[in-house]
């Protein structure tokens, strides 16, 4: 949402696995469908007229359905997409998209760091996007203590860093996060 004085932005109230995950998949199954987890799948079969016949999982299982809905990262989608489809205008664009590796962290402070207080784009070279989950989020809501959930990226060369922070360890990830935020939050780290 766009506004005159900035973005408006919206977290949900809780994980994402019971408050956004369970619901949805309870409404699925209330209507009579499922929803299959760790089940691969290894081709979108088309017929000759372009409609999904059916999803071919890498078990050999054919899951034929009214509707599919996938959860897929782009480029793994890229390489499922029926021969027939990729020549089509709005699959086409697929090839602009291009997947890039990103590290997550949760990092907890026992004080309350005043400089985020709430979703921050960053220029920052390591941590592109980051907020303060116990100002965003009720259910980490604290008034004295920090929970930045942010996004370390880019994290390897291919993405424009300049080392494969993917084969870091955890402590040289952290060390390097933490070094980012004293230096953009000098008063408070």
């Amino acid at each position: 949402i766009n506004e005159a004085d900035g973005s408006q932005t919206a977290f949900l109230d809780g994980n994402q696995p019971s408050r956004l995950c369970a619901p949805l998949r309870s409404s699925i199954e209330a209507r009579g469908g499922s929803v299959l987890l760790g089940s691969p799948v290894s081709a979108i079969v088309a017929g000759e007229d372009g409609r999904v016949c059916h999803l071919l999982m890498r078990d050999g299982t054919k899951v034929v359905a009214d509707e599919f809905v996938s959860a897929m990262p782009v480029d793994v989608f890229k390489r499922i997409v029926p021969e027939a489809w990729s020549h089509m205008p709005y699959f086409r664009q697929l090839d602009e998209l291009e997947g890039i590796p990103v590290i997550n962290l949760q990092l907890w402070f026992s004080t309350k760091l005043r400089a985020v207080d709430g979703l921050c784009f960053s220029r920052s070279p390591l941590l592109s996007v980051y907020a303060d989950m116990s100002v965003c989020c009720a259910e980490y809501s604290d008034d004295d203590s920090t929970m930045l959930s942010l996004v370390f990226a880019p994290c390897n060369a291919q993405a424009g860093a300049s080392r494969d922070w993917i084969k870091a360890s955890d402590e040289e990830i952290v060390d390097a996060a933490m070094g980012e935020l004293a230096r953009l939050f000098p008063e408070e780290i």
